[in-house]
């Protein structure tokens, strides 16, 4: 990773604030906003865990790896509708969630003028008085410019700290 190219002051606060937007977005279930103003048409969205195996083990780790979500635009699309649909009886209420992006490192991609930004984030969803769930993440993302000159996620990575997804569902996004 010795050949990443740091951006400036400026470009890195937007990415910044960028996410943080995103956050805002994705807690108060602003979901058809986000997938239109924050993802490029050709996004590609993974959610992995990894097995936890002895550090001799010498397996390559994407085969200790499971695919939580792989999904494109279209995936994206039908996800979002089914939130808005109002038929996810696991979203009524709504929980609330909070979203917590810090380590934010930005760099640039190639010489596409895109950035490859890795972050950690911390996420928090209760629901009801029994129903608490947290979960800890590092991402990997490559944000490129639309046509409009604003940042878009071509391609978002998540690597959730737990092995085991020990929540009921995963119907929201990090």
């Amino acid at each position: 990773m010795s050949d990443l190219r740091s951006v400036s002051m400026d470009v890195a606060f937007e990415i910044e604030q960028f996410l943080y937007r995103e956050a805002r977005l994705l807690d108060r279930f602003m979901l058809r906003e986000w997938l239109d103003t924050m993802l490029a048409p050709d996004i590609r969205y993974q959610m992995v865990m990894a097995e936890e195996l002895s550090r001799k083990n010498r397996d390559p780790v994407a085969a200790r790896e499971v695919m939580a979500y792989n999904d494109n635009r279209a995936a994206l699309e039908m996800r979002v509708r089914q939130f808005e649909s109002g038929v996810q009886g696991m979203l009524d209420p709504l929980p609330r969630m909070r979203r917590f992006i810090t380590n934010v490192e930005a760099c640039r991609h190639d010489n596409d003028g895109g950035y490859r930004v890795f972050s950690n984030g911390f996420a928090t969803r209760s629901r009801r008085l029994y129903e608490h769930e947290q979960l800890a993440y590092g991402r990997e993302d490559v944000l490129v410019r639309g046509e409009d000159g604003a940042l878009r996620i071509l391609s978002r990575r998540v690597d959730l700290d737990d092995r085991v997804i020990r929540s009921k569902h995963l119907l929201f996004f990090l």
